[in-house]
């Protein structure tokens, strides 16, 4: 965690707490604090996919997958239910310049590829798979709250189900259902809205108690004691992050530039710039 100009560790976390109450679930550290815990992702989940019963057997923040020959992925939520279905909720500040639909199919088929059991030659086990792509701002200028991504055969009647359940969801339109006012909800993260159950719960704990503030606390010193005081995410501990960061940071390099130097995709170059 950066000192405070004075070194007392006191003011050091008053000022930490005056940031966090501040934040809200589009800000990263902020997020990644919510989302460990699973009573938050359940929560969140229930109300996307309007099944109530859901209950997550397991949930990951900055979840990474290698890929030796490819681009690494690396996931804001990644939740396995009861059912052994896998949900990922990605979560996007800026509207930036992403080709959004082609990063959720890269996203799909690397997880779909990271658990599938590859010596099933019947592909039974390729695992069911729902992501959520959330956004502060309708990238798709519909007005709509959600844009699920639906799939029917040729008759444009029958439902296609391949396990691959795509759609996003933004901030931006309020239309009064039960997603918007979730996201709604994103915006604000009002530790005295308890209006979301479970996540408001946690958002209480994290912006009004001493507990919040170590759990917050915790993170920033892992992220000094890395060298990384800049928001970068836990996991991404590749030194590629690092020097694209230190790159933008600079203000001298373009987009280009970095890419070439670092072996990123521009997209992920611009999703770290936009995460300042």
């Amino acid at each position: 965690m950066t000192k405070s100009p004075t070194g007392s560790l006191l003011l050091t976390l008053e000022e930490l707490q005056t940031q966090t109450f501040k934040m809200n679930l589009f800000q990263d550290l902020f997020a990644k604090a919510v989302f460990l815990d699973k009573y938050s992702c359940e929560h969140v989940l229930r109300i996307l996919t309007g099944n109530k019963s859901l209950i997550v057997k397991e949930n990951f923040i900055q979840h990474l997958i290698s890929k030796l020959t490819a681009h690494d992925i690396i996931m804001d939520v990644l939740v396995e239910d009861s059912n052994h279905k896998l949900y990922e909720i990605e979560i996007q500040k800026a509207k930036g310049n992403i080709a959004h639909e082609k990063r959720m199919l890269y996203y799909a088929s690397s997880i779909i590829s990271d658990y599938f059991f590859k010596g099933d030659q019947t592909y039974a086990s390729v695992p069911e798979l729902h992501i959520f792509y959330i956004s502060q701002t309708d990238i798709w200028n519909k007005g709509k709250t959600c844009y699920p991504v639906l799939k029917h055969l040729g008759d444009l009647k029958t439902p296609y189900d391949d396990g691959l359940h795509m759609c996003y969801i933004n901030a931006e339109i309020d239309d009064q259902s039960e997603i918007a006012k979730l996201m709604q909800f994103f915006k604000t993260a009002n530790a005295n809205d308890g209006s979301q159950g479970a996540l408001s719960k946690r958002i209480n704990t994290i912006k009004t108690t001493e507990e919040g503030i170590t759990i917050m606390d915790d993170f920033s010193k892992k992220l000094y004691d890395a060298g990384m005081n800049d928001g970068r995410a836990e996991g991404e501990t590749s030194e590629k992050y690092a020097t694209a960061r230190r790159m933008l940071a600079k203000g001298k390099y373009s987009l280009q530039d970095i890419a070439e130097l670092t072996n990123l995709t521009i997209a992920t170059i611009e999703k770290l710039q936009a995460e300042g």
